[in-house]
């Protein structure tokens, strides 16, 4: 039998995000969202994330991998592999970019599989996470945020493959 602290998941610097994103990530099966203000190098581009991510896009028909960040020409640009991820499975990894002043002044970060397993980081600058595998009700409040944003959200044309 697994406690509750099997479930949780925590972070207080760089790798400790990492092996936390790759927790949630394992632990997820077709569908994940991704709310990442500043695609930063170091941040879900490591092997493992890339590989977990990989996994999910290609699991079958109802594979989805959505991402919203404030600046895809930037992180492009620095060639974030999250983004390179995007341009190989353009039908199963997404990116849209917010336009509203208020969804732009979002200053979080957060992973949800859609089921019941979350990492938020409330400063997106910064590496400290909280989350869990097995919280719905959390995991369900950060996903419909992400399901406003997303429906007001352009698609990020600074990455789709050679500029098409």
């Amino acid at each position: 039998m697994t406690g509750m602290a099997d479930m949780l998941l925590l972070a207080e610097d760089r790798a400790g995000l990492e092996a936390a994103h790759v927790r949630l990530l394992a632990a997820a099966r077709h569908r994940v969202c991704i709310y990442l203000p500043l695609l930063e190098a170091g941040v879900l581009d490591g092997e493992a994330t890339l590989a977990e991510l990989r996994r999910i896009a290609t699991s079958g028909r109802q594979a989805q991998v959505r991402i919203l960040t404030h600046d895809a020409e930037r992180a492009h640009r620095e060639g974030h592999r999250l983004l390179a991820l995007a341009q190989r499975l353009p039908t199963a990894v997404t990116v849209r970019v917010p336009t509203e002043e208020a969804h732009l002044r979002y200053g979080s970060a957060f992973t949800t599989d859609l089921v019941g397993g979350f990492l938020f980081r409330p400063v997106a600058a910064r590496h400290e996470a909280r989350g869990s595998l097995d919280a719905p009700g959390e995991t369900s409040r950060l996903t419909a945020y992400f399901e406003e944003v997303w429906e007001r959200a352009e698609p990020a044309w600074q990455i789709r493959p050679l500029g098409i």
